[in-house]
């Protein structure tokens, strides 16, 4: 059988991995297996690519990756155990690979520093990919041959005898099955994006369009010279420590614990901002160990039926026993933290067993600036109405400056910390959630993809607390101005102009705008030329859902959900054409993760039942597809 792989990033090789195991254990091996993987950048794909910057770092834990499996993932094949990126990262092995393969004397000292909760440069795990890539090779079963091709598949189509067949600008290459391991990607611009790329290049201005930051051209922005960033999330981090630290500055730390940051003089000037008007909440310092989740006491299958009406709940009961969940855990770390005479025991038991929540929360005597606000913690600043810029600065400061001392007291202590990372935890519960359809297509639609998804990525998917840390620093150094929120941009004589002017009358302009975010999966604007093969040839279409009679698009590439077989464009299924990760996003939820270890990662267990697949094996019962 000969097998192609679109994609050589954590997924392909994943599936590399689970296609020899399958292989080797489960088959009868008469007929060899040939697997060629197919990416531009190599092993380890465009985000973890090795020659990026190494101030951009991770946004998990060292200790909570990995590409191996483990017992607790639901899989047919046997168990290919194997260290995390920081066990990996603290061996001699790794010391070794590194140092053999060329890696600078900062990436190398960088794996030997590496905290169990600390966050590794992104070149660290793309060297962790091909080292575990390399080891793979060597353990590849006897009648397995495996090679790679370092090229852009520009089209995927059919034979005469409907085999697949890749298209690259090298050759074309035919299949008996292809598997899209596809990552981040990038998309045609907006009208809006294009109307400020033209009117860059007839002022002679910059203009960064959504990209991955890793990709982006920073050299041309002048030292001393303002520059607009539009986006206040994970990307605006990544390009304020290329445009500060990748600059040659540096922090230092002051007495109480924050930072300074010193100058080396050849940064821009920031001007950043966006719709809300806040950075994502920083990510707490890990304090869960090998395997630890915590699991829903509120939102629980159980609670769900119950509330449920003809299989289906409201979007409002649902916020409802989310928002008990996140409560709970909120007010007995918040008696631990504050109150040293009351029992976080005894209010879990009380708060759990009585219907009458309010009346719990009275009986334990909550000061008012101890409650648990949630239409605070998702907008802290919606009743600030007119502030001038510089005095933001301070509310802005004095905001993150408490969600850092929150985020450093940990994932398990901080009271806030922990109540957000509860959102993570509970991700196999929204997935089960989408899988048995438990929301109208409305309520999905309207409300948890266009709300609640937001909502979830700036409360627990923003940066380390040490980038937050930093940021702080910027601010009060005068190196990064926030603009309060409602953030507009526009050309106007010759230059980006910029300014929030619902909050104040202040404007800033530049010749420089960088569109700080990551495209979002989208099959109708794709720019991934094989994704729009597939359209052309009617062989994809989005996933559609119903709302009052009408198709709604969600952006999904639309496959089987139980196999990830492709639907073409008049939902037939392609037997032979596999589709995972990210552009599955408004189908699956959170495809961009990487595996997590001990927890049944989705990851971990679609790669095992996608190989099954591909080679006609019995593939696992209950699933849950990435």
């Amino acid at each position: 059988m000969k097998v192609g792989i679109i994609g050589a990033g954590p997924r392909g090789i994943l599936l590399t991995s689970q296609l020899f195991n399958q292989y080797k254990y489960h088959s009868d091996q008469k007929s060899p297996l040939s697997i060629t993987l197919f990416d531009p950048y190599g092993i380890g794909g465009r985000v973890w690519r090795t020659d990026q910057s190494d101030e951009l770092i991770m946004n998990s834990s060292a200790d909570q990756i990995t590409l191996f499996t483990d017992a607790s993932v639901t899989m047919s094949s046997k168990v290919y155990d194997g260290p995390s990126l920081f066990e990996w990262a603290k061996s001699v092995e790794a010391n070794r690979y590194l140092d053999s393969n060329g890696y600078s004397s900062d990436v190398i000292a960088a794996a030997a520093q590496l905290q169990i909760n600390g966050y590794a440069p992104r070149v660290l795990f793309g060297a962790y990919i091909k080292w575990f890539y390399q080891d793979l090779i060597k353990q590849q079963p006897t009648e397995v041959s495996t090679s790679l091709m370092k090229s852009q598949v520009m089209d995927l189509t059919y034979d005469t005898d409907h085999h697949p067949v890749i298209k690259t600008n090298d050759g074309t290459f035919t299949f008996d099955k292809v598997i899209m391991s596809l990552g981040q990607q990038d998309n045609y611009l907006s009208d809006e994006e294009q109307k400020l790329a033209s009117y860059a290049q007839q002022n002679a201005l910059t203009y960064i369009a959504p990209t991955h930051p890793g990709d982006a051209d920073l050299s041309d922005i002048p030292a001393g010279e303002p520059a607009i960033i539009r986006g206040l999330g994970l990307s605006f981090i990544d390009y304020i420590s290329e445009l500060t630290l990748g600059r040659g500055g540096h922090y230092m730390q002051n007495e109480d614990g924050s930072l300074f940051y010193q100058p080396s003089g050849r940064e821009p000037r920031i001007i950043a901002g966006s719709g809300r008007g806040i950075p994502y909440y920083p990510k707490p310092i890990n304090e869960k160990g090998y395997g630890e989740c915590d699991v829903p006491k509120f939102l629980t299958k159980e609670n769900i039926q119950k509330n449920s009406t003809d299989g289906k709940i409201s979007f409002d009961k649902f916020m409802e026993l989310l928002l008990l969940d996140l409560k709970l855990v909120f007010y007995k770390l918040t008696i631990n933290d504050k109150y040293p005479y009351k029992s976080a025991s005894e209010f879990e038991t009380e708060f759990l067993a009585n219907d009458d929540k309010q009346a719990v929360l009275k009986q334990f005597g909550f000061a008012e600036e101890d409650a648990f606000d949630w239409d605070y913690i998702i907008n802290p600043f919606k009743d600030v109405q007119a502030v001038g810029t510089e005095d933001y600065q301070s509310v802005l400061i004095n905001w993150l400056n408490g969600e850092i001392d929150d985020s450093l007291k940990g994932s398990k202590t901080g009271p806030l910390a922990a109540a957000r990372d509860l959102l993570r935890d509970f991700r196999p519960a929204f997935r089960q959630m989408l899988v048995d359809h438990c929301f109208s297509n409305q309520d999905l639609v309207e409300k948890f993809w266009s709300q609640l998804d937001s909502t979830i990525n700036f409360l627990i998917m923003g940066p380390p607390v040490v980038r937050s840390k930093e940021l702080s620093a910027l601010i009060r150094s005068g190196v990064v101005t926030i603009l309060a929120p409602g953030m507009q941009v526009k050309g106007q004589d010759g230059w980006f102009v910029t300014a929030a002017p619902k909050r104040n009358t202040d404007t800033f302009r530049s010749a420089t705008l960088i569109e700080a975010r990551v495209p979002k999966a989208d099959l109708d604007i794709t720019a991934n030329p094989v994704l729009e093969s597939l359209v052309d040839a009617k062989l994809a279409r989005t996933h559609q859902v119903k709302i009052n009679d009408q198709s709604v698009g969600l952006n999904a590439v639309d496959v089987d959900p139980s196999t990830d077989q492709l639907l073409d464009a008049n939902g037939a299924g392609q037997p032979d054409i596999y589709v995972w990760g990210v552009p599955l996003d408004g189908l699956r939820y959170v495809t961009n993760a990487a595996p997590r270890p001990g927890v049944n990662d989705t990851n971990l267990q679609t790669a095992d039942r996608l190989a099954a697949e591909v080679l006609g094996l019995p593939a696992a019962g209950n699933v849950e597809m990435a």
